[in-house]
């Protein structure tokens, strides 16, 4: 059981300025948790406390009931997926996905069959077997994407962190990357905790969301329940006004056709 829990937890910079406050957030075993809110409402500060990127001021972070506060990056058994591709463009598609692996030391380090068989293995799942010889100016943005993602997930990570991963693609590619990602969480079942801004994509992906404002958890539910349940005024003006808006938008488109 792969659990995450944000107990009591603060973010604050040395100017005074808190960027998430006494956040209680329980991420179940085999869930895909959304964080999503407006710019700078602190979701992406939470998923790189998780992630051991930012250090924690107050409170506990815990994985699989370890407290990893003080843990490195690298000792979380965490998998991340940025906004940017950062793949290594000198790199071959199967050298950049196993990269990683191939980069650890002493016991923890895999025998080259079985980084090859991950390798093999992950191309398969994400579609880009064909591509494994290519380098990254020769694929498409979504192929790039689908490259990182599948580095993360070749570690086979407790917990699969996404922040913004979508947000470089255009519409039509980010659609059916979400289609992807869900899919491929369904398969694999992994504990995911994913940022975003874009309400339709928190909908779209998430078992639940967890919608903050200025550093506070304003709601945490499935996104149905947030949606006809609001908890308060803030949820109801940033997630539900906004869906209606384009729901009617694409009434009205269809109505025209």
């Amino acid at each position: 059981m792969v659990e995450v829990r944000f107990e009591g937890v603060t973010k604050r910079y040395e100017d005074g300025t808190e960027a998430v406050i006494d956040l209680d957030l329980t991420v179940n075993d085999g869930e895909f948790l959304v964080l999503v809110g407006p710019s700078g409402c602190g979701k992406s500060t939470s998923l790189r406390m998780l992630a051991g990127l930012e250090d924690v001021t107050e409170g506990k972070i815990l994985i699989d009931g370890n407290v990893v506060n003080d843990l490195p990056p690298g000792a979380r058994d965490v998998g991340m997926v940025f906004q940017s591709y950062a793949l290594y463009p000198h790199m071959t598609v199967s050298d950049n996905l196993s990269f990683g692996l191939r980069m650890q030391k002493g016991e923890a380090r895999l025998s080259d069959s079985e980084i090859a068989t991950r390798v093999t293995e992950a191309a398969e799942l994400l579609g880009l077997s064909e591509h494994l010889t290519k380098k990254p100016k020769e694929l498409s943005g979504g192929q790039r994407q689908r490259v990182a993602l599948g580095r993360a997930l070749v570690r086979r990570p407790k917990v699969l962190l996404m922040d913004e991963p979508l947000s470089n693609l255009d519409a039509e590619l980010r659609n059916q990357m979400r289609t992807e990602i869900r899919r491929l969480h369904d398969e694999l079942g992994t504990t995911t905790v994913y940022v975003t801004h874009d309400q339709i994509e928190a909908m779209t992906l998430a078992d639940r969301i967890a919608i903050m404002n200025d550093g506070v958890l304003q709601q945490h539910a499935p996104p149905l329940t947030a949606y006809n349940q609001p908890a308060n005024d803030f949820v109801k003006g940033f997630l539900c006004k906004h869906i209606d808006e384009i729901v009617d938008t694409a009434a009205k488109l269809f109505e025209e056709r």
